[in-house]
C-alpha cells in the first residue's frame, strides 16, 4: 500500500512541476512569438494595391520585405533561446545541490523597447529620420545600460549617419525629412553629408 501513495504522490508533485515549468515556458516565448505573428500578418497590410512582378531590380516591397524576414529569422532564434535557457534551466536544478542565481528576465526593458519603436514611428515623419534614428540609438543604448556620455553621442551621431548612408546614399530610398524647421535641418544635414 505503501508504494501505491508514493506513486500517487509523485504524480500530483509532478502535476504542479509542470505547470509551472510550462508557465515558464510561455512567457519566455510570449514576445519572441508575437514578433514572429507581426512579421507573418504585416506583409499583407504594406502595400494597398497588388505589386507586378518586375523583370529587373528588386521593386519597391524589397527593403520592408529583407527587413521582416530577418526580423522573422531573429524571432526564431530568440525562441529556440528561451527554449534551451529553460531545458539548462531545469537540467542544472535536477543536478546541483546549491541552486545557481540566474538571471531574471526584464519585462520593464522589454516594455521600454516597445515603446521606443512607437516612439521612433511617431517622431519619423515629424522630425525626420536623422534626429529620430539618432534618438531611437540613443535611448536605445541608454535602455541597454550604457552610462558614458561620449559613448552615448558618438554611437547614436556614427549609427544614424550609417543608416543614411546605407538608406539614402546607396539604396536611394526617399526617408522622410520631417516638417518645417525639420525639413530645413534635414536638407542642410544630408547636403553636409554629401547624400543630396
Amino acid at each position: 500500500m505503501s508504494p501505491l501513495r508514493t506513486e500517487t504522490g509523485g504524480a500530483k508533485h509532478r502535476a504542479p512541476h509542470m505547470g509551472r515549468l510550462l508557465q515558464t515556458v510561455l512567457s519566455r516565448i510570449a514576445l519572441p512569438s508575437g514578433i514572429l505573428a507581426l512579421t507573418l500578418i504585416l506583409p499583407s497590410y504594406m502595400f494597398h494595391r497588388p505589386l507586378r512582378i518586375r523583370a529587373r531590380g528588386l521593386g519597391p516591397d524589397a527593403w520592408p520585405t529583407i527587413f521582416l524576414n530577418a526580423i522573422a529569422v531573429i524571432a526564431v532564434l530568440w525562441i529556440i533561446t528561451e527554449l534551451w535557457g529553460v531545458f539548462a534551466e531545469q537540467k542544472r536544478k535536477r543536478t546541483a545541490f546549491v541552486p545557481e542565481q540566474t538571471e531574471v528576465y526584464s519585462y520593464r526593458k522589454a516594455a521600454g523597447g516597445m515603446a521606443l519603436l512607437l516612439g521612433f514611428a511617431w517622431l519619423l515623419p515629424n522630425v525626420g529620420f536623422a534626429i529620430s534614428a539618432a534618438l531611437f540609438i540613443f535611448c536605445w543604448c541608454l535602455l541597454g545600460g550604457i552610462r558614458n556620455s561620449g559613448i552615448l553621442l558618438a554611437v547614436s551621431v556614427i549609427g544614424m549617419i550609417t543608416l543614411l548612408w546605407v538608406f539614402m546614399g546607396l539604396a536611394l530610398m526617399p526617408l522622410n525629412r520631417g516638417v518645417g524647421v525639420f525639413d530645413d535641418f534635414s536638407v542642410w544635414f544630408l547636403r553636409l553629408l554629401r547624400i543630396y
